[in-house]
């Protein structure tokens, strides 16, 4: 039960971080972001790195624990998978925090250097780009704060893993066999 108790709280602890990121995310204005957003990006960027670094860390020491009588408890386990499939939701919503430094740089760009002409369309796609990766980051980390929260709640039900509220199709490769048997048009 001791075990239980302290993995329900170590769940709950990455759950309440996993909101407070989510939260510290640059909302649009009226105006746009303001200034400093790159810095603002920059923070949540470090912070969410270092959250999949810890998480990380966490998966490494556990497959390093002994499978014998004295190995971890089955929740403990539980808990250590709920935290490698929020680290997936983690990167995903980092490569997000990336693809939007894209477009901080974007809007940062001086209007008479490039583009004077589109300056204006190209501010607009800027922060349309900016709100899509933004709000989906929030979503992806508050989704994964959630599944937490329900694990840590329940900790004798089995857990569901964290999963993208919005998932990328995935394209497998093809078979290493598929390429070898081409003929060569030599």
């Amino acid at each position: 039960m001791h075990h239980s108790l302290d993995d329900s709280a170590a769940l709950l602890s990455i759950a309440d971080e996993l909101h407070g990121a989510a939260a510290e995310i640059p909302i649009s204005t009226a105006t746009g972001y303001g200034t400093g957003l790159a810095e603002d990006l920059e923070d949540q960027i470090r912070r969410l790195g270092f959250l999949l670094s810890s998480f990380a860390n966490t998966v490494a020491v556990h497959s390093r624990a002994p499978r014998t009588h004295g190995g971890p408890a089955a929740r403990t386990h539980q808990r250590v998978i709920m935290e490698a499939h929020a680290a997936g939701a983690v990167g995903r919503a980092l490569a997000e925090l990336g693809e939007a430094m894209v477009q901080v740089a974007i809007l940062q760009d001086r209007p008479s250097l490039y583009h004077p002409a589109g300056r204006a369309d190209t501010i607009r796609s800027a922060h349309t780009a900016l709100d899509r990766l933004f709000n989906s980051a929030r979503r992806r980390l508050h989704h994964a704060g959630h599944q937490l929260h329900r694990s840590a709640d329940h900790p004798y039900r089995p857990v569901a893993p964290v999963t993208s509220s919005t998932t990328e199709p995935r394209v497998s490769p093809s078979p290493p066999s598929a390429t070898a048997r081409r003929p060569n048009n030599r």
